[in-house]
């Protein structure tokens, strides 16, 4: 059996994964004390972006991933309620959200268009402003 070369990218990636893994298992089992506020503005991108997170995620009946939906739905209600700036979150919870929204824009950023591709390249710079100014109201 041959070694496999690894290079520092991949090792970033592969170690964000299990980060994300980790924290995943660990969701919706602590109290919900950590109280958020969030702008109206980065509410409803918090909605959409919690939307595309679900979409992804589907709905798996893995008992690991129960947790994650949880809170995902709880996420996408409290950002539906109008009158609601503030978020209630556990630690682990909050963590998974900053790793989830860090790693949109380590990807996004990532991306390469050609010159033609302008306004996909205007769109995604869009949301990597919207991604970094929720991440700022995470912190």
């Amino acid at each position: 059996m041959k070694g496999q070369n690894m290079n520092g990218m991949q090792m970033r990636n592969m170690s964000g994964m299990m980060g994300i893994q980790n924290a995943m298992q660990r969701i919706g089992k602590g109290k919900r004390k950590y109280t958020v506020k969030i702008s109206k503005h980065n509410k409803k991108f918090l909605g959409k972006f919690v939307e595309e997170i679900q979409k992804q995620m589907g709905s798996e009946n893995n008992p690991q991933m129960k947790g994650v939906l949880d809170f995902l739905t709880y996420l996408k209600a409290e950002c539906a309620k109008k009158t609601v700036t503030e978020i209630k979150m556990s630690f682990d919870e909050l963590e998974f959200l900053k790793k989830m929204v860090v790693d949109s824009v380590k990807g996004m950023e990532g991306m390469t268009y050609k010159w033609y591709q302008i306004i996909n390249k205007l769109m995604v710079k869009t949301m990597i402003k919207s991604n970094r100014s929720l991440l700022e109201e995470l912190k």
